[in-house]
């Protein structure tokens, strides 16, 4: 009683796409990290923070949007592919098809390729970064994944990149509160 278990599944990429355990929410740290590498001068004042417990309740996101007290946040997290046959959950999002998001204007003067998500349940770090202090404009980047909180997880390396592009995009916009 007690012992704590994990699957010691073996990550590997084929056909494009990355098959791993935990991708929700790894594929987000490497999505982050691929942005700071894209990232050259920019006149905005960036926090890249990597939460932990966004299951249990937006633990870490809630005091990190609190100590950094953001005029905007987005958070990165993995969102349900529903691109499988007899998929159990009803979604919007498709494997291979470009970022998941809520806003496309951005991504579109970038020519990122993108696609609308729309979560029918469940959330993301957002929840508890929007409302943060007095409010803060927050918006969600997510990468489809098939076959989430399983011990192996699918994301196509493309949704990748282009979240990659976006989170890079966002960081070097000039925005006004």
């Amino acid at each position: 009683v007690g012992d704590i278990a994990v699957y010691d599944t073996h990550a590997f990429c084929s056909g494009g796409r990355i098959f791993s355990p935990y991708l929700d929410d790894r594929i987000a740290c490497a999505v982050l990290l691929m942005a700071m590498e894209r990232l050259k001068n920019t006149e905005n004042d960036l926090y890249f923070v990597f939460t932990v417990q966004e299951e249990v309740g937006l633990r870490g996101a809630r005091t990190a949007a609190y100590g950094v007290a953001p005029d905007y946040g987005i958070a990165v997290d993995v969102t349900d592919s529903d691109d499988i046959p007899s998929a159990p959950h009803a979604c919007s999002s498709v494997a291979g098809k470009g970022a998941a998001i809520k806003l496309e204007k951005l991504a579109l003067t970038g020519n990122i390729p993108c696609q609308k998500d729309i979560l029918r349940f469940g959330g993301t770090d957002a929840g508890a970064i929007h409302q943060s202090r007095a409010g803060v404009y927050t918006g969600g980047i997510s990468i489809p994944t098939r076959y989430v909180h399983t011990p192996l997880e699918v994301a196509d390396l493309g949704d990748v990149e282009a979240c990659a592009a976006l989170v890079a995009a966002f960081a070097q916009a000039k925005l006004t509160c």
